[in-house]
This record gives C-alpha cells, sequence and structure tokens, in this order.
C-alpha cells in the first residue's frame, strides 16, 4: 500500500510540468518565416551550434526570467514569434551587456535610437536595460519599419543596421532591376550575418536533433509580475520585504542604476510569480517614508559635496537638491540628509563590461583588445588557463579602475589557439613569436601538415604579459 501511495505522490508531484506547455513548442507551432536552411550564410551561423549543448543550455538559463514576456509581447501583437529571440542574438538576453560601441541592454540600443524611441536615461534610471519599456520600444521600432518595408526580415535588418542604409540598398537594387529581399542588398558585414544568426537560432529550435542538442523545457507561463509603487522604493528594501536577494531584485529590475528606483518614475518593478503577491499586501501597509531610507551625516573637516557624493554615490546637483543647498559651501558639523549608501551597492553596480567569445578568441587576443592582463581575465572569470574558451561564452571586463579583491597566482604558460582557416604551423608560431617545433611538441601532432579550422593548439610560453 506503502508503495501505491509513494507512487500516486511521484506522479502528483510531476504533473504540473508535464501538463505544462513547453515555451519551446510554442515557438515552434507559431513560427513562420520562410527560409532555407542549405544556405550558406545560416550554414556558417549554424555551426557554432553543432554539438554546443553549452550555449544552447546558457540560452535556456538567461532565456527562463524574459522569454515567455518577448513571445507573449508578439503573440499579443500578431507580430512574428521569431522576433522574440532576438534579444538572445543581440546580448544572450543579458540586461548588463554593452558594446563597444555602447549599444545596452538585451535589445541592445544604442543611445541616439533609444532617445528617438522616448527610452528614458539619466543618473537613476536607463530604459535601455528596462525589460518592459526596451521591449515594447523594440516592438515598436520593428513593426514601425515592417511598415515601411513590407517585409519582416528587412525590418529586422534595418534594427540592425537603421533605416536609411535599409531604404537607401532597396532604392538602389530597384533602379538596377534587381530584388530587394534581405539576400539580395548590399549590407555591412555585420548586418548580412545577423539575420543570419536569428535564422539559425530557429532552425536550431525547430530541429535540435539535427544539431546534437537538447532543449530544457522551459514552462509556458509568466516569470514575473509587474508590481505598481507608489513612490521611490529603496532596493535593498524589496529586497529584505520579498525575500529575494539583491541580485535576484536587480536581475529583474535592471533598469535602476542606483540603490533605489528613479523618485520620477517609472514606478513599477518586476518580481517573480509567487513572491509577487506577499509583496504587494506588504508594500500597500507602508508609508512612503518607510519605503525609501535615508541617514543623517555629520560634515566634518575637510569634508566637500564632492567628496560626500562620491562617498554616496549620489551626484552633487541631487545631493544639494534634497538638502535645499544654494551652493557648494558646506560647513563643519552641519547635519545633511543622505541615502543609505550601503557598502554592497558599490561593489555590485561596479558591473562590467561584456564580451562574447567568438571563434578564435583567446584570452591573450581578449586581453589585449581591452588592454587589461590575462591575469586579469582569470580573476575576474573564475577561468582556468588550461582550459579552453567556448564560442559565445561570457567574459566580464572590468573597468580598469576596478581592483580584485582576491588575486590569484595565475599560469600564463598556457593558452589556446583555434586554428583559422587558411593557417599553418609556420603562421600561427610566427604570430606568437615561438617555433614551428615548439607548437608540433606541445600538441603532440604527429603530421604538421594537417590541421583544421577549430581545431584548438595549445600555446604554451612564459611570461606573457599584456602592455
Amino acid at each position: 500500500m506503502k508503495k501505491y501511495i509513494s507512487f500516486i505522490v511521484v506522479c502528483f508531484l510531476y504533473l504540473p510540468v508535464y501538463g505544462q506547455e513547453d515555451l519551446w513548442d510554442v515557438i515552434r507551432d507559431n513560427s513562420n518565416f520562410q527560409y532555407s536552411a542549405d544556405r550558406s550564410e545560416i550554414q556558417k551561423a549554424l555551426k557554432i551550434y553543432q554539438n554546443n549543448q553549452y550555449l544552447v543550455d546558457r540560452l535556456s538559463k538567461n532565456g527562463q526570467r524574459y522569454l515567455y514576456h518577448m513571445v507573449d509581447e508578439t503573440l499579443k501583437r500578431d507580430m512574428p514569434v521569431e522576433l522574440a529571440l532576438l534579444p538572445f542574438v543581440e546580448s544572450q538576453f543579458d540586461p548588463y551587456a554593452q558594446s563597444p560601441a555602447g549599444a545596452s541592454g538585451i535589445w541592445q540600443f544604442i543611445l541616439s535610437t533609444a532617445r528617438e524611441q522616448g527610452l528614458k536615461r539619466n543618473w537613476w534610471y536607463d530604459g535601455r536595460r528596462d525589460i518592459i519599456a526596451s521591449t515594447n520600444s523594440a516592438l515598436n521600432y520593428l513593426d514601425s519599419m515592417y511598415k515601411k518595408t513590407n517585409d519582416w526580415m528587412l525590418a529586422i535588418a534595418s534594427f540592425n543596421v537603421g533605416p536609411a542604409r535599409i531604404q537607401r540598398e532597396v532604392r538602389k537594387n530597384k533602379n538596377q532591376g534587381k530584388q530587394t529581399d534581405f539576400w539580395s542588398l548590399k549590407l555591412p558585414k555585420e548586418t548580412s550575418k545577423y539575420l543570419p544568426r536569428l535564422l539559425a537560432l530557429l532552425e536550431v529550435i525547430k530541429n535540435p536533433e539535427n544539431y546534437n542538442v537538447d532543449f530544457p523545457f522551459l514552462p509556458n507561463r509568466p516569470y514575473f509580475r509587474i508590481i505598481d509603487i507608489p513612490s521611490q522604493v529603496d532596493l535593498m528594501q524589496v529586497a529584505n520585504i520579498s525575500g529575494l536577494s539583491i541580485e535576484a531584485v536587480y536581475e529583474l529590475n535592471p533598469g535602476f542604476n542606483q540603490w533605489a528606483t528613479d523618485p520620477n518614475g517609472p514606478f513599477y518593478l518586476l518580481l517573480p510569480i509567487g513572491i509577487a503577491d506577499r509583496f504587494e499586501i506588504k508594500l500597500n501597509s507602508m508609508s512612503e517614508e518607510e519605503l525609501v531610507k535615508w541617514d543623517k551625516y555629520i560634515v566634518r573637516k575637510g569634508d566637500t559635496l564632492t567628496s560626500i557624493s562620491k562617498k554616496y554615490m549620489i551626484s552633487q546637483a541631487l545631493l544639494k537638491e534634497i538638502n535645499n543647498l544654494d551652493d557648494d559651501l558646506i560647513f563643519e558639523n552641519e547635519e545633511l540628509t543622505v541615502p543609505r549608501g550601503p557598502e554592497w551597492l558599490k561593489d555590485y553596480l561596479n558591473k562590467p563590461d561584456i564580451y562574447f567569445v567568438s571563434k578564435g578568441d583567446t584570452l591573450w587576443s581578449i586581453a589585449k583588445k581591452y588592454g587589461v592582463q590575462v591575469s586579469d581575465l582569470v580573476v575576474w572569470n573564475d577561468l582556468s588557463t588550461e582550459r579552453y574558451l567556448q564560442i559565445n561564452q561570457q567574459i566580464n571586463i572590468y573597468p580598469k579602475y576596478f581592483v580584485p579583491k582576491k588575486k590569484k597566482k595565475v599560469n600564463l604558460n598556457d593558452l589556446t589557439y583555434p586554428v583559422k582557416r587558411g593557417d599553418t604551423i609556420y603562421k600561427i608560431a610566427k604570430k606568437f613569436g615561438v617555433t614551428g617545433d615548439m607548437i608540433v611538441q606541445w600538441n603532440e601532432l604527429k603530421n604538421p601538415e594537417v590541421i583544421y579550422p577549430g581545431q584548438v593548439l595549445d600555446i604554451k610560453f612564459s611570461n606573457l604579459k599584456v602592455n
């Protein structure tokens, strides 16, 4: 009898999972883009997914918070569900991703486009990183581009390179009697790869078995709920009330730059389903004074508004406004109102730039690109120089002023180099300033004349420094 009861209990526990629709199936069932996976551009993009379960797992892990919202919004708007995958192509669903050109957020808006789309940005808040605001602006933008081109693929290309360039290339092809579809246009290299990356991802989602990968189950239900807030809220207070870690609060509310929400809005927070209801009840029982905590600071000898504002991570102008100061003059023993300025925030808000590993990258090449040491990359990312980098692996690059709290002794003798098309042992040896015989010996190559693209070679030399 106990055996049967146990069986029933186990079945009951698994019913919520197996009774739910898989979000990947929703994407598969609603996808209607017409394309040929045999195109060389798509085939090239597909190679990064082939046998790369690591990348698929990253997509699922990062997408679990945000993907349902993207899919739901596209379906509500009667827009192609494929658009919901663009944030992965743009940023791997990392709201803190930032490109060398200054694009930011999961949709990678540059400042000029963000302004055009009405995304607010100030000391407190950056709408480019706000999941709700940026998604709404991105879909509005894509919809407007579709209405101009009547072609979703051209609309997607416009999102990458801008509408002016697409319209110019379309006119040029029309005047020359050529086709005006995406594949027929002469576009910048990055843009010509952009759509194929999306279609390659779509192809893998639709046919994972063809690429030897498996998509973990993602429930077709919201991960978060939007909670209205009456005024400015201290985010540590949000964490305390909700029972979440402060990291979890920022993961769903990455648009907020500081220790609290913007006093001028937006007046909403995102919290996980299941926690949101309890939080809302507690929130409604609190006064506005309880939602934001301020401290009193007694001015000391040598203090200036500049030093105090820096200490509490607040702009000097805002510090003056809060304390009704007409000028920069302050006096010893004067009492000022300041934010709590928790120590944890100083470290947490020192967010890194995000770099995604491309084919051919090494720790050495990435370090050289950003002007840092290989040892810094190892410390910041908890890496081992003896393990290979993976394509699309996320690498954190901290600002130059950032000093790691813990320094490891790093063996810089072992680096890895993925062989590129056209490489020879001689070329690789010349690249790194070593001999071909060394490379042959390090990698125990039986036939040094035969190396192939994607093959990873160990490069071992001492005292490598990056200036």
